[in-house]
């Protein structure tokens, strides 16, 4: 039996997207092979609250420690806090001190001070941090700059300045989702539309003032002393082999980075689908209609250059997940495209049961993408931009196709290439079929390779 502290960002329903449903399932796992599981995060945030607070509670098996009020509301807004904040320190130092675990394992440090790495480091505590996105080496998360171009410098602090400020994320984000959460659990028998009157008449009297734009200095230390703060842990996990490259790329120790493809638990348990050739085909997005980042202008683009073929019948695309409002709107006035309503985690195997070709249309440096995992655990190929980690899963005439003109252009050309050549996604799909224990890892089988990891540490450490 191990006793694993993690610390990372959020809880479902709190919060959503693949990186808490990776966390929550990993922890579940872990608990039920009877390790000593706890949590140690940055939750829900109540405005009129003047200092944070921890809030105990179980969840299943896992002990979760859930710092409420971080004074880190304004998550890449706030770089000298983001390096450190006395208050949590001493919360984390209690926590640490009574959990007394054998290894630390770091998800995420959004809402969290980089110095608690410091802080199990002068513990002796062995710790491992996993790397899902670029928040310790950028502000906004996914490494582009206020032109939306990717930004691998190492000097950044006066382009981070103008990305900040550009950055139209509302700062109440988190306290309109504290909201959401407390009146969707005490009010669940309220009509959904009433709840979501009740939300806006509240919202409008949250605070919107967000932190002002630091200075240039501040954002270039908060850069360094991440770098050297991710060199003095035991073990730097990057979800993909880009990930490691970027990372090694601005500074981090190749000898502590490790590259481990994660997954979450429900992927393993889609059902393959059989593609039968039939008219239209059907191409689909998990999420690509979000943002830029994620995609949405090259869709859209893609779509009107197949106009074409979907007033013939043999094309349709189908956006799922979170839709920006802007491209929900564009997308009811292009033909053959549908902008499909938020569904559950638990429809995604009967949602996926339509698509004949899945698409990841993102321009950042997706850290990995699970939604491409998703579709070829499905059976379903993919057309990947050939940036980030997709890449590690999408290989040209085995998977699916890359893009390597990252443009809509050639998107378009991919989508059109698979539309007359029906036999060829006959192909691919059989393919995956065959090679689906391959290519797709069980959660158990993650588990395991991070059982071994962390029994590395320890050793090391003893």
């Amino acid at each position: 039996m191990t006793r694993i502290l993690h610390v990372g960002s959020g809880f479902r329903p709190l919060r959503r997207g693949g990186l808490v449903a990776y966390v929550e399932d990993l922890m579940q796992e872990q608990a039920g092979r009877g390790h000593a599981v706890s949590y140690f995060f940055s939750g829900r945030y109540y405005p009129w609250l003047k200092r944070p607070r921890l809030r105990r509670w179980q969840q299943g098996h896992v002990d979760m420690l859930e710092v409420i009020s971080s004074p880190l509301f304004d998550h890449g807004r706030q770089p000298e806090l983001e390096l450190s904040e006395p208050q949590i320190e001493r919360i984390f130092e209690r926590e640490l001190e009574r959990v007394r675990p054998d290894v630390v394992h770091v998800q995420e440090l959004a809402g969290l001070p980089s110095s608690l790495l410091d802080l199990v480091r002068v513990a002796e505590v062995p710790v491992v941090m996993t790397l899902q996105d670029y928040f310790p080496l950028c502000s906004t998360f996914k490494l582009l700059d206020a032109h939306g171009e990717v930004c691998l410098r190492r000097q950044i602090g006066e382009d981070c300045v103008a990305t900040v400020a550009a950055d139209s994320r509302d700062p109440a984000i988190l306290f309109e989702g504290t909201l959401r959460y407390e009146i969707d659990k005490r009010l669940a028998r309220l009509a959904s539309n009433r709840r979501e009157r009740l939300l806006g008449a509240l919202s409008r009297r949250l605070p919107r003032d967000g932190s002002p734009v630091a200075s240039a200095t501040a954002f270039q230390r908060r850069r360094d002393v991440n770098v050297q703060r991710l060199n003095s842990l035991d073990r730097v996990v990057a979800m993909s082999h880009r990930v490691s490259e970027i990372y090694e790329l601005l500074g981090v120790d190749p000898d502590r980075l490790v590259t481990m493809q994660l997954t979450l638990n429900h992927i393993e348990r889609l059902r393959p689908r059989e593609y039968r050739p039939a008219s239209p085909v059907t191409f689909a997005t998990l999420g690509g209609g979000e943002s830029e980042a994620k995609g949405s202008r090259l869709l859209l683009d893609a779509a009107r250059t197949l106009a074409p073929e979907a007033r013939e019948g043999r094309f349709r695309l189908l956006i799922f997940g979170h839709v920006d409002p802007a491209v929900r709107e564009v997308a009811a006035g292009l033909d053959g495209v549908e902008a499909r309503p938020s569904f559950a985690p638990g429809g995604l195997d009967s949602l996926l049961d339509e698509v004949d070709i899945g698409l990841m249309p993102s321009i950042w440096e997706e850290a990995y993408g699970y939604a491409g995992i998703e579709f070829l655990a499905k059976g379903i190929p993919v057309i990947a931009n050939a940036i980030g980690g997709m890449p590690d899963y999408v290989r040209d005439g085995e998977t699916g196709w890359l893009n390597r003109s990252l443009s809509a252009d050639g998107l378009a050309e991919l989508m059109r290439r698979a539309i007359e050549q029906p036999d060829e996604i006959e192909r691919l799909n059989a393919l995956l079929r065959e090679n689906r224990d391959a290519l797709i890892k069980t959660l158990a089988q993650h588990v395991d390779e991070l059982d071994a990891l962390y029994g590395e540490v320890i050793a090391e450490r003893a």
